[in-house]
């Protein structure tokens, strides 16, 4: 990374081939002449940790430069040795101990920049770089580095990420002192009035979100939800304004479903249900499927915190209120029934059909059988994400109806499905939110494959925890929720740690 005195300051190619190169740029004659693509001049980049407690161990990731400076052309490799010299001298590489100079080196914004591009390639799917519904993620590499913070915490949960993916407990151990880093400039940005409004601090903020769900350093989950609520605070600071287009939208889309989440763990409603908030940012943007889904969701922790004082209020304001908090529920189940009836709609081809499951049984100990023989192909990534989630929310949705109208008329489960009760519309099959459910597992397969790698967890955990939460105290469904209890484990193998402690 560093000259090395006595070293050939030739391209690579003709360094390669241990010949004279007349080091002209941006290609040498030499290979010009000889019709070779001339490798460049730039070096192999080394990124170096410490095991703790040792003297000479150390681990490593090499980037070695393409010809074509592709990000997708670098290639990393994880290497521990027991000593590590440059070129056969006696010159040890630096270490990264505190104010070392290779320490002070990775803070740079080229070697930076690399280990997030290779979390970008590495770590998620490449289309999410071309979905309507783009990742905030891709923003890491997107935004103008303005404040340290962006930088450190993107190189964090960078390190997170790869350590993870290449089980190499060291980089994972470092990219817990850039995590901690990474805070203290957050701070320091968001003490700034004009920082504190760019989109680069917020960025840091999921960022430094994101690391916690995925390496969750201090083994619990309040860590994750103390990230939601300053997300949450920092969104409505900035105001309606400021995220209607560009990376201020595209930071918006990524903070809703943690801020919905964290109210929902809460139950209490947020800003993200106002009227306001789930129109005007999309004055100049159209709403996909997934964001109008996301729209229903918002409005359940409103829903859920009424239903937490209904026993605070007399008998007569619980009658109003629980009619109320039905309609409510009738509105949602409509609008579901329109995103759904708009996917089909929007093409010749069916969204999902059954195929044979592929996986062992994902069931706890004493629900050994294979639940879901059959489980669900769909049309892409995108949909299979939308739809699994639309089956989430119908499944807390007609619940919370069925409890509703329990409470009102304790015998109407005992009525046919299609029959009214009382001054209330039958629920029909809503009765059947099981069904739902039933789904949602039967979808899991699919999100969960390689390919997908991080996004797939991403995608799927919102959808377990609300099932999960919404059948978890019914009888008789206790080996589907040992099946997606069972499901959410094999998430948190894939990279999100947060779930170990999660309920």
């Amino acid at each position: 990374m560093v000259g090395v005195a006595g070293k050939s300051k030739g391209c690579n190619t003709c360094r390669a081939r241990k010949v004279a190169c007349d080091q002209q740029k941006p290609a040498c004659a030499r290979c010009t002449r000889s019709n070779r693509v001339c490798g460049g001049y730039e070096r192999s980049r080394v990124f170096v940790t410490v095991q703790p407690g040792a003297k000479k161990k150390h681990v490593y990731l090499k980037y070695s430069p393409s010809p074509s400076g592709s990000p997708t052309e670098v290639s990393p490799r994880a290497v521990e040795t027991s000593t590590l010299t440059l070129g056969g001298d006696d010159q040890a590489l630096c270490s990264f101990r505190e104010r070392a100079p290779a320490y002070t080196l990775l803070q740079r914004h080229h070697e930076s920049h690399n280990l997030v591009l290779y979390f970008l390639a590495n770590c998620l799917p490449p289309d999410w770089s071309k979905s309507p519904s783009k990742s905030w993620i891709t923003l890491l590499t997107e935004l103008p580095i303005k404040t340290q913070a962006l930088e450190v915490s993107g190189v964090a949960l960078a390190a997170a990420a790869v350590g993870h993916k290449f089980n190499d407990p060291a980089l994972v151990r470092y990219s817990h002192s850039l995590y901690t880093r990474g805070l203290q400039q957050l701070q320091r940005a968001l003490w700034n009035r004009r920082l504190a409004q760019d989109d680069a601090t917020l960025a840091a903020c999921m960022a430094l979100s994101l690391y916690e769900a995925t390496a969750c350093p201090n083994a619990g989950s309040e860590g994750y939800f103390g990230h939601c609520q300053g997300l949450l605070a920092l969104v409505e600071a900035r105001g309606i304004e400021a995220h209607c287009s560009g990376p201020g939208h595209q930071l918006f889309l990524g903070v809703r479903m943690p801020g919905i989440i964290y109210a929902l763990e809460n139950h209490s409603s947020s800003f993200l249900s106002d009227a306001a908030w789930l129109n005007q940012p999309w004055g100049q943007t159209p709403k996909t499927p997934f964001t109008q889904v996301v729209d229903c969701l918002a409005q359940a922790p409103g829903i859920l915190q009424q239903v937490f004082l209904l026993p605070s209020l007399s008998p007569d304001q619980q009658i109003e209120a629980c009619f109320q908090l039905i309609a409510e529920c009738w509105q949602i189940d409509a609008k579901l029934d329109m995103v759904y009836a708009a996917m089909q709609g929007g093409s010749s081809d069916p969204l999902y059909w059954p195929v044979a499951s592929k996986s062992p049984p994902q069931a706890a100990p004493e629900h050994t059988e294979n639940l879901f023989p059959f489980v669900f192909h769909f049309a892409d990534f995108e949909t299979a994400a939308t739809l699994i989630l639309l089956w989430a929310v119908r499944v807390l949705l007609w619940s919370g109806l069925c409890n509703l109208y329990d409470g009102m008329f304790p015998n109407s489960c005992m009525l046919p499905a299609d029959e009214s009760v009382g001054p209330l519309r039958a629920l029909g099959h809503r009765r059947e939110y099981v069904s739902m459910a039933y789904h949602v597992c039967q979808s899991v397969e699919y999100l969960m494959q390689d390919e997908f790698l991080l996004a797939g967890p991403l995608s799927v955990t919102p959808a377990l925890g609300i099932v999960i939460d919404s059948l978890r105290y019914q009888p008789g469904h206790a080996a589907v929720v040992a099946w997606l209890r069972a499901a959410l484990d094999l998430v948190r193998q894939k990279g999100l740690g947060v779930l170990e402690h999660s309920r």
